[in-house]
């Protein structure tokens, strides 16, 4: 941590920049989309969760039964994997 580094005043804008300068670098475009180191895996577990639940209910109400009984037996799995990995990461 600097020692020159002063809570209390506000940030002139050049230091601003720099800032977000070097989060931009670490981060990627990749980054902007899904966020930083630590909030990326879940947003991506997350995002893949979506993926799968919205075809899923559309197949329920729009197609037969037997076409969305199959896809919900394939994918069920996956979702249960999803969710475990949301919750006990933290374990």
């Amino acid at each position: 941590m600097p020692e020159n580094l002063k809570y209390n005043t506000n940030p002139n804008a050049s230091e601003l920049l720099l800032r977000s300068k070097g989060m931009d670098l670490e981060s990627g475009w990749l980054g902007k989309l899904f966020g930083n180191s630590k909030t990326a895996p879940s947003n991506i577990a997350c995002l893949c969760l979506l993926l799968l639940l919205v075809p899923g209910i559309a197949l329920l109400f729009f197609a037969g039964t037997t076409s969305a009984g199959d896809y919900w037996n394939l994918i069920t799995p996956i979702i249960t994997l999803i969710f475990g990995y949301l919750f006990g990461k933290n374990i």
